[in-house]
């Protein structure tokens, strides 16, 4: 008698062989053995359907995790950029009052000097009244989806977007004033020394 094997694959990993006989010369077999070899395919057979179905549920269940994973991110993306559009707005509203407040500062600091110092040469010389603000990071987290990527990134904000939008004739004429007005100022310190 010929034995041969009959080899199933469950995946590329595992694999499961089957060996059974072929008849060369008629072979008599009794009934009970030969219930018991149908018995044992079957048994095998029944296992590898099961694993077939453990492995089917198994990427079912991996599926649903990435599905509602994906849905999770993008929900919390949509939160963190909702966030960041908000925080946005209200460093541009900080900005523009610390501009202000700035304003008012360095005019009280420069009444309280003028009003403390005697004008001397020294006096040309004093320190530039100090900020009541600083800039040292404007980036906000922001979260940009390419294809199925969700990236974490920054985006730099800019807190003074009005500077920008003035065109380079304003720019030149903004720039002539202060000229004259230093050169005034220059002038009339020139004449209080001299007096």
């Amino acid at each position: 008698m010929v034995h041969s094997s009959l080899t199933l694959v469950k995946n590329k990993n595992t694999a499961i062989k089957y060996k059974y006989k072929l008849p060369t010369q008629v072979e008599f077999v009794t009934l009970e053995s030969a219930i018991a070899q149908l018995e044992s395919e079957v048994d095998a057979l029944e296992k590898y359907a099961q694993d077939l179905l453990v492995q089917k549920q198994q990427e079912h269940t991996s599926q649903e995790k990435v599905i509602q994973g994906i849905q999770e991110l993008e929900t919390l993306a949509h939160k963190i950029n909702a966030l960041a559009i908000q925080i946005e707005a209200e460093m541009l509203n900080f900005t523009k009052v610390a501009v202000e407040v700035n304003r008012c500062y360095h005019i009280l600091q420069q009444h309280s000097n003028a009003q403390d110092i005697e004008w001397n040469e020294s006096t040309l010389r004093h320190p530039r009244p100090l900020n009541i603000w600083e800039v040292h990071n404007s980036s906000i987290p922001i979260v940009i989806k390419r294809g199925t990527k969700f990236i974490l990134t920054a985006k730099v904000v800019n807190l003074f977007p009005s500077e920008q939008a003035v065109d380079a004739k304003t720019k030149a004429i903004i720039a002539q004033k202060r000229r004259n007005s230093l050169e005034n100022w220059l002038a009339k310190q020139h004449t209080l020394k001299h007096k």
